[in-house]
C-alpha cells in the first residue's frame, strides 16, 4: 500500500493498478485488519476517480463503509453510504448495479439519510422522473462528489444528467410499443436532437432495443419476431391448450367414475 501511495502521488497509475491486484482482499477482511482495509480502498478510490469509474467507486465505498471501525463512527458511516449511494446513481445500468441498488435500499442505516433514500427510490422506481432530481444538490456538495478538481465536478454533473435520461428511456421502453419522438421528447423533456443521440447511444450499447423511423417520427420499442418464433410460440400454445383439455377431460371421467 505504500508503493500504492507512492505511485499514485507521482500519478503513475497504471503502476499503481499493477501494485493494487497484488493485494488480496480476503486479507482485508480479517479481524484486525481494518485500519489496512479502509487505507487500501481510499487508495483505491483516487485510482478509480482517475479513471472516471463510478460502478468501482460505489464498491471502493462500500467496503469503507461495510468495515467495523467505520460502523460504530457515525459520521463516517453515513459519508461513506452517502457516497456509495452517489456513485451507484453516477453508474450506467448493469445488472450487478441494479443488484446493489437493492441491498443498499434494504439497510436500515439508509433510513437516516432521505437524501439517499429518496435517490435510491427514484431509480429503482419504473416511472419517469424529472432532471433535477429531488436531494440532487444536497448529493452534489457530498466531499466524494467535489474531490478531483472542476473537469472531474464537469464530467460527474454531465453523467447524473445522462444516467436519469438514460432511466426515463428504459420506463419508456417497457410501457411503449411504438410512440412518436416529438411526444416522447416531450415527457422527457429533451429536444428531439438530445432525445435521438441519448436512444442511438443506448441502442449501440445494447442497453435497449428501438428503432427510429424518422419521416414519420416513430420510435418502435417492441421487437419484431420472425416468422419461425411466432410459429413456435403458437405451437406452444396450442400445446398448452391440450394439456388443459385433456387434464380436463380425464378429471371429468375420474368424476364420472366416483359418482
Amino acid at each position: 500500500m505504500e508503493q500504492m501511495r507512492l505511485t499514485l502521488g507521482k500519478k503513475d497509475f497504471v503502476r499503481a493498478a499493477i501494485v493494487g491486484n497484488k493485494i488480496n482482499r480476503k486479507t482485508l477482511q480479517e479481524e484486525g485488519m481494518e485500519d489496512h482495509k479502509i487505507k487500501f480502498f481510499t487508495l483505491m478510490s483516487e485510482f478509480h476517480r482517475h479513471d472516471q469509474d463510478a460502478f468501482e467507486l460505489a464498491k471502493d465505498y462500500h467496503s469503507i463503509y461495510m468495515t467495523s471501525t467505520v460502523q460504530q463512527i457515525e459520521d463516517q458511516w453515513k459519508e461513506a453510504l452517502a457516497s456509495t449511494v452517489l456513485f451507484l446513481a453516477l453508474s450506467p445500468y448493469s445488472m450487478e448495479q441494479q443488484d446493489m441498488l437493492h441491498r443498499i435500499r434494504s439497510d436500515p442505516n439508509l433510513e437516516k439519510l432521505p437524501a439517499c433514500q429518496s435517490t435510491i427510490s427514484s431509480l429503482l422506481t419504473k416511472e419517469i422522473i424529472s432532471y433535477p432530481i429531488p436531494y440532487q444538490t444536497e448529493m452534489e456538495s457530498l466531499p466524494a462528489f467535489l474531490m478531483g478538481g472542476h473537469d472531474l465536478i464537469a464530467f460527474w454533473k454531465k453523467s447524473f444528467r445522462t444516467r436519469i435520461i438514460q432511466h426515463n428511456i428504459r420506463v419508456a421502453s417497457a410501457y411503449y410499443q411504438r410512440i412518436r419522438g416529438k411526444r416522447l421528447a416531450q415527457l422527457l423533456g429533451l429536444s428531439n436532437e438530445e432525445l435521438e443521440s441519448e436512444l442511438s447511444s443506448m441502442v449501440s450499447n445494447r442497453e435497449v432495443f428501438a428503432k427510429i423511423d424518422r419521416p414519420m417520427d416513430i420510435i418502435k420499442f417492441k421487437q419484431s419476431k420472425s416468422p419461425e418464433a411466432v410459429l413456435s410460440d403458437w405451437a406452444a400454445d396450442i400445446g398448452t391448450l391440450l394439456n388443459l383439455v385433456d387434464t380436463t377431460s380425464h378429471l371429468i371421467q375420474k368424476e364420472n367414475m366416483t359418482q
